[in-house]
């Protein structure tokens, strides 16, 4: 076999692998947790809301004490609304917690998703959605996990005054490159033939979906994170303005068990963070 017929395959290995991981990525399968905030002795309201491209997302409103604050909770991926409540209860009855499925996830319409390019409009769409709502405090957090945190960031709500971002990766690159961290040196071409194909199939630009800091932000993130790596929040503190941003690693605390490794200082430290900034 001469080189020209293995540079060949080599190149067709790349194409057909990048295509057949962008595809997969994008096309979760569905997640519906059975969990409700009803069995934790809250009170709620099931909504929808509608976004820009007319996607119906589904969401919990949770009502706090008279004149609390908002805080808008995400999920992580590829889970939903239900998997996070746990995460978020004991900020109740201090603050309306609002909880929605991003798109293609949980009990929300849609088929793709972008890890945040797109569900920064979902996001966009939920603070809009809530902002006609009269009967709640329009003083606005926000707090995120994995791929809701990196979305919220990304996002530059201006009607956000705060935000807990846990496990967030740094930039939609960033998280692409996580996808072959086990070829090493050698992901690079796997990398940008997903990009590639993120940019032919959907409109999305990944280089330019990076995750700023420009209100005040909690970085949270566990040491040992073997999915998004405790690197991207330390990368993206390093380019704060430190007035905004605090960081936390969290030692020996893998992808998803910050809150359940120390959830005492956890709880502390979030809702002491909050009642600073709304």
């Amino acid at each position: 076999m001469n080189l020209i017929k293995i540079f060949g395959y080599v190149i067709l290995f790349i194409a057909l692998f990048s295509l057949l991981n962008f595809w997969l990525n994008t096309h979760p399968p569905k997640f519906r947790s059975k969990e409700t905030p009803e069995e934790h002795g809250l009170e709620f309201e099931k909504v929808t809301f509608t976004t820009k491209d007319g996607l119906k997302l589904a969401g919990w409103l949770i009502p706090g004490k008279k004149n609390s604050p908002t805080i808008i909770v995400g999920h992580g991926y590829p889970f939903d609304k239900g998997n996070i409540l746990p995460v978020v209860t004991y900020l109740h009855p201090n603050y309306t917690l609002f909880l929605f499925d991003f798109r293609s996830f949980g009990e929300s319409e849609g088929t793709i998703t972008t890890a945040g390019a797109r569900e920064i409009e979902d996001f966009n769409s939920a603070v809009k959605y809530l902002k006609t709502r009269k009967n709640i405090n329009h003083t606005f957090g926000a707090y995120g996990f994995s791929l809701s945190a990196a979305t919220f960031l990304m996002a530059d709500n201006k009607d956000i005054k705060a935000v807990v971002a846990d496990s967030t990766y740094a930039s939609i690159h960033d998280i692409i490159g996580q996808l072959y961290w086990y070829f090493g040196p050698l992901k690079y071409p796997f990398v940008w033939a997903t990009e590639l194909y993120s940019r032919i199939f959907l409109g999305i630009d990944a280089k330019k979906h990076q995750v700023r800091v420009t209100v005040p932000t909690l970085l949270i993130h566990g040491s040992a994170d073997s999915q998004i790596p405790a690197i991207n929040s330390k990368k993206i503190y390093e380019k704060s303005d430190k007035n905004l941003a605090e960081l936390w690693i969290i030692e020996g605390a893998d992808h998803g068990m910050s809150y359940a490794t120390n959830p005492k200082e956890y709880k502390a430290r979030v809702k002491d963070f909050f009642k600073k900034h709304l």
